[in-house]
């Protein structure tokens, strides 16, 4: 395949480094992401609600971490799904998915997130920052003790202390006038876990009396979540799922997955040179990769910066990763922080890598 001198040299280049990928490191400072595209934590959950006002309807709910999150909600009239993916929150109604304009961005993330209540009992620690007891909360008409955490968007929320440890009372939201109890029971074992079956959720006005019919905490293969919450006719989310699923590719040592996600024609600019690549070579090439190298983690350490042309058949992703894992057949670690700079093309409807700049930080 590389026949040619010019050829011959790129893939001498390419084996060198551990991947193409990585674009130029730009120091900019951006909100914390620190997203592991290699995590198989998972969450999901189906509930039967009734209101207070007598309406009902179910919620379904997806959790992968605090930047992947979608909340279903089945009604009579269809419902609506509330998605948060990495920089952006996305919104289904009917048959129409919108992105959440910048004055809704953080009511909509708010929306997602809060109702991922079984996420917010047991990963309390990864979604909430500046963690710290609390003592004296109003709780259920009680003064209690909690750990108090901070919202990316601002407000508190309380995890409420139990009678035992791994048996929380349940959760506080305290977001500007809005004072949100939601009280835990019905404690079932799953997998290993104390969870709770039944919540009931008082905001002052109405109460919700959420009854599940599954929690399930198992890990799960690294595409479940685009598995389940397909990808909307969004074309920023369409750049940016096509960056995770690269970064999923490497995680799991699929160099074919890798071929897949590239344009028939692509270019990569790295070491001051620019080279043509095809599906076909970059197979190659990352068959030697993953060979060579076993990828633990890949870790959006920023949320990637996505633009996409009016026309909306060319993008580009700006990110910064942090990666480890060991090589082989060494066994040595390897722990490294990259920036790039993607390029993608819209091709018959699907997003795909047309091109790439890299560097990684010394």
């Amino acid at each position: 395949m590389f026949a040619n001198s010019k050829n011959t040299k790129l893939r001498h280049f390419l084996l060198k480094c551990s991947w193409i990928w990585l674009a130029v490191t730009i120091g900019l400072s951006w909100p914390a992401a620190a997203d592991d595209a290699c995590s198989t934590k998972a969450l999901y959950a189906y509930a039967d609600v009734t209101a207070s006002d007598g309406k009902k309807y179910s919620v379904e709910s997806f959790y992968r971490s605090k930047d992947r999150v979608a909340t279903k909600f089945i009604r009579a009239d269809g419902g609506s799904l509330h998605v948060v993916e990495g920089p952006f929150t996305w919104v289904l109604g009917g048959e129409k998915a919108e992105l959440a304009i910048d004055s809704q961005r953080d009511f909509q993330r708010d929306f997602a997130l809060g109702h991922q209540f079984h996420a917010l009992l047991i990963h309390f620690r990864d979604i909430m920052t500046d963690i710290e007891p609390a003592q004296n909360i109003e709780f259920a008409s009680e003064k209690v003790s909690a750990l108090k955490g901070t919202r990316s968007t601002g407000g508190a929320v309380y995890l409420i202390d139990g009678k035992t440890p791994d048996q929380p009372a349940g959760l506080r939201f305290d977001v500007a006038d809005l004072k949100i109890d939601i009280i835990a029971s019905d404690w079932r074992v799953v997998d290993g876990k104390q969870i709770p079956f039944a919540l009931l959720i008082d905001d002052g006005t109405r109460t919700f009396d959420y009854q599940y019919k599954i929690v399930d905490i198992a890990d799960r293969p690294l595409s479940w979540f685009y598995e389940n919450v397909p990808s909307p006719d969004l074309d920023e989310i369409g750049v940016l799922r096509l960056h995770r699923q690269i970064l999923v590719a490497h995680c799991l040592g699929e160099a074919a997955m890798m071929a897949q996600l590239t344009a028939p024609a692509a270019t990569v600019v790295s070491g001051g040179g620019v080279f043509d690549i095809n599906p076909q070579s970059m197979e190659t090439t990352f068959t030697g990769t993953f060979g060579r190298r076993k990828y633990a983690t890949y870790t959006d350490l920023q949320h990637p910066r996505i633009e996409v042309s009016a026309a909306g058949d060319i993008g580009w992703a700006s990110v910064q990763v942090n990666t480890t894992g060991k090589l082989a057949p060494s066994g040595d670690s390897f722990d490294e922080t990259w920036g790039w700079v993607m390029m993608a093309k819209k091709i018959e409807g699907r997003w795909l890598m047309a091109g790439n700049a890299s560097n990684i930080n010394p």
